[in-house]
């Protein structure tokens, strides 16, 4: 009697609480329209194919911790920083694809995400949504994934391939990433006459105005519609932030830590949590 007095109570109040979650959510974020990989990746692919302005920001919590003035993973956090993180999360318009990792069953979750590849619990997700609001710059309203390639290539590696060589053929124009990358998998992916601007493997933002200068110095007094693919770890979304409010013919892709799965770089734990097959993959995409 005593374990079971002990155990019913729990479970009852724990029941309450997935209850509260469940049906308040929506009550907090009325506008919220939540779009998946597939759709997120088609309206990427409009846009270029349309020559429209536009950026893909991938947010994650890392971002909100620093737009906080918190630490991330890679990057330590720094007033300057801070500020640039929250001009990015305020950028609104309707080709900037603000993406947040909502991964739960009750919002974004897709087939085959499981807690070691992307999936996430409905309160984690929901503090995520909370703390991102303040620095949103409007209601919370349409959210892209911000796993697009990462799933795609796991889950539905057809559609990530098929992606991947539109964005190659597009063509990339200026690929800005980890210097460490080799040189195959850059040509693979962007082709061999895409400029290129390296960056640290890690704390990019000690080398922002560098970075941002080699940009502009690659573009020049080029003006024609061109999309530059960014892969730099959180200090991306303030180049990102930079170029777009400096140029109006870019797209500007985030392409995440696929390039460093590609590289055989265990970085995240989506890559080994999924299986993913760097080797396998890669021969896929050069067929």
């Amino acid at each position: 009697m005593k374990n079971r007095l002990g155990i019913f109570p729990f479970v009852i109040v724990a029941s309450i609480l997935s209850f509260t979650f469940s049906f308040g959510w929506q009550n907090k974020f009325p506008n919220l329209k939540y779009h998946k990989s597939k759709e997120t990746l088609d309206k990427i692919q409009t846009l270029i194919t349309n020559k429209q302005k536009g950026v893909y920001l991938r947010f994650g919590d890392g971002d909100i911790n620093l737009a906080l003035g918190q630490h991330d993973m890679l990057q330590s956090a720094n007033p300057r920083l801070q500020q640039e993180m929250v001009e990015a999360f305020l950028i609104n318009h309707p080709n900037a694809l603000k993406a947040l990792p909502l991964y739960c069953d009750e919002i974004g979750k897709e087939p085959g995400m499981n807690i070691h590849n992307h999936e996430a619990s409905l309160p984690w997700v929901l503090d995520v949504l909370e703390k991102a609001q303040p620095v949103w710059g409007a209601p919370i309203g349409d959210i892209y994934t911000h796993v697009a390639l990462h799933y795609t290539s796991t889950s539905e590696p057809e559609i990530c391939i098929n992606f991947l060589r539109f964005l190659k053929q597009a063509p990339c124009f200026l690929f800005v990433g980890n210097q460490n990358i080799p040189l195959d998998i850059r040509e693979l992916l962007f082709g061999s006459e895409c400029k290129y601007v390296p960056t640290p493997p890690v704390a990019s933002y000690g080398e922002i105005d560098r970075i941002e200068k080699d940009c502009i110095d690659a573009i020049g007094s080029d003006d024609s519609y061109k999309v530059i693919v960014i892969a730099m770890g959180c200090s991306g979304r303030a180049l990102q932030k930079r170029l777009w409010h400096r140029y109006n013919n870019v797209f500007l892709f985030d392409f995440g830590s696929l390039l460093d799965a590609l590289c055989g770089w265990n970085t995240r734990a989506w890559i080994e949590g999924s299986g993913f097959d760097a080797n396998s993959f890669i021969n896929q995409l050069k067929k």
